[in-house]
């Protein structure tokens, strides 16, 4: 059998490796911490050169009025910001009216639109281009083009605003059959 005496010195051997294992385990919680601050230091130094080689790069390129402007500022918690900012508009040029373009309606008139919805309320009913631009010509433009009239309604038509049908313009809801039901 084993002594007493044994037993009691094996018991302060295994309390004696006890408190070297947690002194080695508090050692190794020691490094993961230093390892983690380093890793985390490692990071910032690496950022700021990763910072200054973004702004040589950007520096070097040859100048390019729509290149974005960087700037890095040092904050007071040691961090850099970076900010980026849209350049300067170049203001547009001139543009002159062309030679070509002929103003199509004399100033002072409503749009052609609005003369197209007023004459097809006037006339309550669906109505061709021929007979709304004769309509506009009677009441405020006698040169208007029927083809300028047209080509209003259709656009108008292609935004929902009026209805085409059977080469009739209508307002929504007015009647296409030429007799106003």
């Amino acid at each position: 059998m084993i002594d007493d005496d044994i037993v009691r010195r094996a018991h302060i051997e295994v309390g004696r490796l006890n408190r070297e294992l947690a002194a080695i385990h508090e050692d190794e919680e020691r490094c993961k911490l230093r390892r983690s601050r380093i890793e985390s230091q490692k990071a910032q130094v690496q950022l700021l050169i990763d910072q200054a080689n973004l702004a040589r790069r950007l520096a070097a390129q040859p100048d390019d009025p729509t290149k974005p402007i960087v700037r890095i500022e040092k904050l007071a918690c040691g961090a850099n910001l970076v900010r980026v900012e849209a350049p300067e508009k170049p203001p547009l040029p001139q543009v002159e009216q062309l030679p070509g373009r002929r103003k199509v309606k004399p100033d002072g008139l409503p749009s052609i639109a609005s003369m197209i919805v007023t004459a097809l309320k006037e006339a309550g009913k669906a109505s061709r281009p021929v007979e709304i631009a004769e309509f506009v010509r009677q009441r405020w433009w006698a040169a208007a083009s029927t083809k300028d009239v047209a080509t209003t309604a259709w656009t108008m038509a292609k935004a929902g605003k009026l209805m085409h049908r059977d080469g009739r313009y209508s307002l929504n809801g007015v009647g296409h059959n030429g007799a106003g039901h």
